[in-house]
């Protein structure tokens, strides 16, 4: 083989060695975070089938006129919850994080902005993660535990979150309460990964929503099986989805306490 072909061979050989590490650092920063979710799912529904156990769980607070109503039904159904708290929020609404504090609720992070990771840089994202966690440490919190906003984390996620402490966790069920899905998780990672990357569809209205066989379906899931279910207390763009929550919130406990399930924090549930 003459000089230019061995040249040539060579950039070959660089060229398909450097896509190929792209391509894998791309399935790692993505993908890894998609098979810990799957499999964290599937060890929690086992034990809250097993234990007979379901966790609610509200993003996106606290929020003046949302957050308390949240938890005046929370303390008339006697159930603990988690909140998976903004910081931004947090700073703003100071008052109402003490009060959930001071019901005995678990207060978790959910960012400082709410940024979707795979939207922004990796830096930036990282940044927003440690920042929200910080925001509640500084104000005495022990905060153990950590929800990526839109479920979506990246591998710097993963690692942030371990070096700061925190467990991540996503959920198996949703309420539908701001217009997006009802019902139980049944995706596996391929399924996660086309849900998460697709297009948002148009959201459904609290009316669409609340028809029986949505709710139907949410209910005997839960009632047979349990999980982690993802509920808000933040702001929404219509007031029916403020009550599409405590109506779900209402009957999921009512429905579940029934078939003899409790109602745990995650710290419980860990």
């Amino acid at each position: 083989m003459n000089e230019v072909g061995v040249i040539n061979s060579f950039d070959a050989t660089v060229s398909i060695l450097i896509t190929t590490v792209v391509g894998l650092t791309v399935v790692a920063w993505f993908g890894l975070p998609v098979m810990v979710r799957y499999a964290q799912n599937r060890r929690i529904q086992v034990l809250c089938r097993r234990e007979k156990l379901i966790a609610l769980t509200f993003d996106d607070g606290p929020c003046s006129g949302m957050t308390e109503q949240v938890l005046d039904m929370l303390e008339e159904l006697n159930v603990k919850a988690t909140f998976f708290m903004i910081g931004r929020l947090a700073r703003e609404n100071e008052g109402l994080l003490r009060h959930v504090e001071a019901k005995g609720h678990l207060i978790a992070s959910h960012t400082e902005e709410h940024l979707d990771a795979w939207k922004v840089g990796p830096i930036r994202g990282v940044r927003d993660l440690r920042n929200g966690i910080r925001t509640l440490k500084d104000r005495e919190l022990s905060v153990s535990w950590f929800r990526p906003p839109r479920g979506k984390a990246t591998l710097g996620t993963l690692l942030s979150c371990w070096f700061q402490g925190c467990r991540m966790i996503w959920w198996t069920h949703v309420s539908g309460d701001t217009g997006h899905g009802v019902g139980k998780i049944r995706l596996g990672p391929a399924q996660i990964m086309r849900k998460l990357v697709s297009r948002k569809k148009t959201p459904l209205t609290p009316e669409e929503n609340r028809s029986p066989h949505k709710r139907e379906d949410l209910l005997r899931s839960l009632e047979h099986e349990g999980g982690v279910v993802l509920l808000h207390d933040g702001e929404r763009t219509q007031e029916g989805y403020k009550a599409l929550t405590l109506e779900c919130t209402r009957d999921i406990v009512k429905r579940a306490k029934k078939s003899g399930f409790r109602f745990v924090t995650l710290e419980e549930l860990k």
